[in-house]
């Protein structure tokens, strides 16, 4: 093939953004002494209500700081759920300093990049917050595989629209025609990916069956199979 650079994406795709989350959501909670089996609420009841919340408020995060969208996404758990605290305030800069410092990836990271890079350039494109996705991939050990690390917030732009794929493109002097993009989202990596004409390899890391318009020019379920792909 005559790909130049491989292009991955960050959440579920590098590093496993569910399980990191969860562990700064209930972490935090430790760190402020806050016991959810002295409420009688188990952890999967707490973390529905926490994605709801945190869902609404994360779609405002032009509005609101990440600190500001974590402390609301808790308060309100909390009311929901009647747990009494006064701690509310200080839960969020726990939650980030767990987040930040968790490195749960995906499998077979290490292996997959330690091989792709003995013939290709890396680099990231993701969404988010520099101030986490940063730290994030320093606490796995992976960002110096990365020739770019382009950070939605850094830029002003973010996936799906074209914008930041033109960026990185920029950045690293290439043309559509060398990039391959993986990712695990049809919503945005996919339809960014095909927006600016960039092959996509679909990171189908859940096995999900694909309606007929959506085509990818790749599909994997395991990073490993990347390597065979490209080799």
């Amino acid at each position: 093939m005559s790909y130049k650079v491989i292009i991955f994406d960050l959440d579920n795709t590098l590093l496993n953004f569910e399980l990191c989350e969860r562990q700064a959501i209930l972490g935090a909670l430790k760190v402020c002494g806050i016991s959810l089996d002295l409420h009688g609420i188990n952890e999967t009841s707490f973390l529905q209500v926490y994605e709801t919340y945190n869902s609404k408020y994360w779609s405002q995060r032009e509005t609101f700081s990440p600190d500001e969208l974590i402390e609301m996404s808790y308060r309100d758990t909390f009311a929901h759920l009647d747990i009494q605290t006064d701690k509310s305030s200080n839960i969020s800069q726990s939650f980030w300093h767990i987040f930040n410092n968790s490195a749960v990836m995906e499998p077979d990271v290490n292996e997959v990049l330690n091989a792709l890079a003995r013939s290709y350039r890396l680099a990231v494109i993701t969404n988010g917050f520099v101030s986490s996705q940063i730290p994030r991939m320093q606490a796995a050990g992976i960002e110096h595989f990365f020739e770019e690390i382009v950070v939605s917030e850094a830029i002003g732009f973010a996936k799906p629209p074209p914008e930041i794929f033109h960026h990185a493109l920029s950045k690293l002097d290439l043309t559509p025609a060398e990039v391959l993009y993986v990712g695990d989202s049809l919503t945005h990596d996919y339809a960014g990916a095909m927006q600016v004409n960039i092959d996509f390899c679909y990171y189908n890391r859940k096995n999900q069956n694909l309606i007929q318009e959506v085509q990818p020019k790749f599909m994997i379920c395991e990073l490993l199979k990347l390597v065979e792909l490209v080799n």
